[in-house]
């Protein structure tokens, strides 16, 4: 719940906020990184990585061409050209490989703290001045 809690909040960052809204947000956010520091460490986690394509079937695919053609009288006529291919129906393919990413180990403590923080600030008016 606290991961489409904290999903929700961007969201909201990122377009229909209302300016106490967005400061609500700001103070809370910096009262939570007092409370609760970054701790930065380097994990090893799989995560895939696009090596390709590989060809799964294939389509008949087919174009029709018309053209004007004179005839040696001069007389014009029309030509009517079908071509058919067939293109190669693909789908990506992944491969699982080892990485290390640094990650904070504290950021979904630091969001419960900054969901209460915005809970409780909006709740007493906090902010609600500003237009």
């Amino acid at each position: 719940m606290k991961y489409i809690y904290s999903g929700l909040m961007l969201f909201f960052l990122a377009g229909c906020t209302t300016p106490q809204e967005k400061a609500i947000f700001a103070h809370c956010n910096a009262e939570a990184f007092k409370m609760i520091p970054q701790q930065l460490v380097t994990q090893q986690v799989m995560r895939p990585f696009f090596i390709g394509e590989k060809i799964i079937g294939n389509r008949n695919v087919c174009r029709t061409n018309i053209r004007d053609s004179k005839d040696r009288r001069g007389n014009i006529t029309k030509i009517r050209e079908t071509i058919c291919m067939d293109e190669p129906i693909t789908e990506p393919v992944f491969q699982q490989q080892l990485v290390s990413e640094t990650v904070d180990i504290n950021i979904s403590q630091r969001q419960v703290q900054i969901n209460s923080c915005s809970l409780n600030a909006k709740a007493i008016g906090m902010f609600s001045n500003i237009k």
